[in-house]
């Protein structure tokens, strides 16, 4: 009886350190056995110092996945290569990464026709460092597909290939190198040894010069510049051009007020020919109303009219009576005819 209790108890411990060793693998694998995952590589022609297995991989700061593992190309793919091919790729080093499947959705003939775009448009990786640190770890990012053109391989990738982009300590590495190698080209030596002549001819043309000529012609024209700097001053003190300035101050102050007099007429005749719409308007409307009164007066009028003749035909006669029988005026009848008395 006891011995069968110890080979049970035997048996749990090795179920339990079993169980907790899967445990802890997919613990320590973040998971990723689980997870729906993509394999990506890219080679570099440079140092990876820094690099390690499991450093991350970003995308613009977002991390996506991690390396899964470093080698060289000449290990991986030389017997896809001929002998010179492999003594130019061979250096390269291969970096072979996980990343999370970001479209599960699509087919991989989908996803293929994406990368290729991406791609296209400009995705390269390169190598990048995380601070002052050291930690280097794997970028993503769009740069100028003209600038780092993918890169021609002569064999066969494993996985989905990225075509990668010097780093910036590399881009920066090389382009002191090439100000370092211009410098060595050039002679400096000669180029000092040219400076040396330039100055010491300079400073012999300068002794060579007639420099008491020269002091004696700059004399000369200082004096000159004088006279006629005074010139201009008494020509300027002088009775004449003070009384052309006041005339024509004079005749200024006249101009202005020319200009405000014809400032004042321009508004006048603005304002006159605003109203001359209006005025025109109201005498139309005099005109229509007096023709309209003279259409339905006319038959007073004439009425008047021919009372104002018969008055004026009768004062003529009372004029003519007037001048033959005078007493008429006062006595109201014309005199008896002689011998027409009553007997």
């Amino acid at each position: 009886m006891s011995a069968k209790a110890h080979y049970f108890r035997v048996g749990v411990f090795i179920m339990s350190a079993l169980a907790i060793t899967i445990v802890g693998i997919v613990t320590l694998s973040g998971g990723r056995w689980f997870k729906n995952l993509e394999s990506f590589e890219s080679y570099f022609d440079e140092s990876v110092q820094g690099l390690t297995v499991g450093s991350p991989i970003k995308i613009r700061g977002v991390q996506v996945g991690t390396v899964d593992s470093i080698m060289f190309v000449g290990d991986v793919y030389a017997h896809q290569m001929s002998e010179e091919a492999l003594a130019r790729y061979g250096r390269y080093v291969i970096v072979s990464m996980i990343a999370t499947n970001l479209a599960p959705h699509l087919t991989e003939k989908e996803k293929e026709e994406r990368r290729t775009s991406y791609v296209t448009a400009g995705l390269r990786i390169r190598l990048a460092q995380q601070g002052i640190t050291g930690l280097v770890y794997v970028e993503a990012d769009y740069m100028d597909p003209k600038e780092y053109p993918p890169l021609d391989v002569p064999w066969t990738p494993r996985t989905t290939y990225l075509p990668s982009a010097p780093s910036t300590v590399t881009v920066l590495g090389t382009a002191l190198h090439n100000i370092t190698r211009d410098l060595e080209k050039a002679d400096i030596h000669k180029v000092t040894a040219d400076v040396d002549i330039l100055v010491l001819e300079a400073t012999k043309s300068i002794k060579d010069a007639n420099l008491a000529l020269l002091s004696t012609q700059a004399s000369q024209v200082l004096a000159e510049s004088n006279r006629i700097t005074h010139e201009l001053s008494r020509l300027v003190e002088s009775r004449e051009v003070k009384t052309i300035i006041s005339d024509s101050a004079s005749v200024i102050h006249g101009m202005r007020e020319v200009v405000a007099d014809w400032s004042e007429i321009s508004k006048q005749t603005k304002l006159a020919s605003e109203r001359f719409p209006e005025t025109s308007s109201r005498l139309e409307r005099s005109v229509r109303h007096l023709d309209m009164l003279l259409a339905k007066k006319a038959p007073d009028i004439e009425q008047i009219i021919d009372s104002l003749r018969l008055t004026a035909d009768n004062l003529r006669e009372l004029s003519e009576n007037a001048k033959q029988y005078p007493a008429q005026i006062f006595l109201g009848r014309p005199p008896p005819r002689v011998g027409s008395a009553k007997r």
